[in-house]
């Protein structure tokens, strides 16, 4: 498939669509079940980083942006769990219990995922691989429709980092 053909997908493709690997219906943030929740996240995550390859050698400075939101996705499921059980007077070893987890799905996660969603390419062919492209670019566009959601996850964190409850990576 053309990587022109992606990025006019991405570009112009509706934000709803029953081949997409998520749910459209409603914002990502309106998922009571918090681990449904942290893994549409991760099917952003690696629905990005898949764009992101695809689109590398002919748009590198798209291709960034895009692996920039995939690790925003990533952050947003690990932080889903965390929000989820965060209280005011949170023990620190019940603090620790949570980031552990919230770990686990911001690298897990996403990674199980990326095997779903390349087993799929891999299931479809060549032969189908505008249909994949179409599935790609819908869930891509579903992501970016839920940014917003992200943008509140990642200032949670930075918010946590401030606090001292987290260390900046690398610090």
């Amino acid at each position: 498939m053309s990587k022109h053909i992606v990025v006019f997908l991405l570009l112009f493709s509706s934000g709803a669509s029953a081949d997409a690997y998520i749910d459209a219906d409603k914002p990502f943030l309106e998922i009571k079940d918090v681990n449904r929740q942290a893994e549409t996240w991760a099917v952003c995550a690696a629905s990005y980083d898949v764009m992101s390859t695809i689109m590398e050698a002919e748009s590198p400075a798209r291709a960034k942006q895009l692996s920039d939101l995939g690790h925003g996705a990533k952050l947003a499921a690990g932080m889903t769990l965390i929000v989820n059980d965060l209280e005011p007077d949170i023990s620190t070893e019940r603090f620790k219990t949570l980031w552990s987890n919230a770990q686990d799905a911001m690298t897990d996660w996403p990674q199980v995922q990326l095997s779903a969603i390349l087993a799929d390419a891999e299931e479809l062919g060549t032969e189908r691989s505008q249909e994949f492209g179409k599935r790609l670019s819908a869930t891509v566009v579903i992501c970016i429709n839920n940014l917003e959601g992200q943008r509140m996850y990642i200032d949670t964190w930075q918010e946590l980092i401030n606090s001292g409850l987290l260390k900046a990576p690398g610090g």
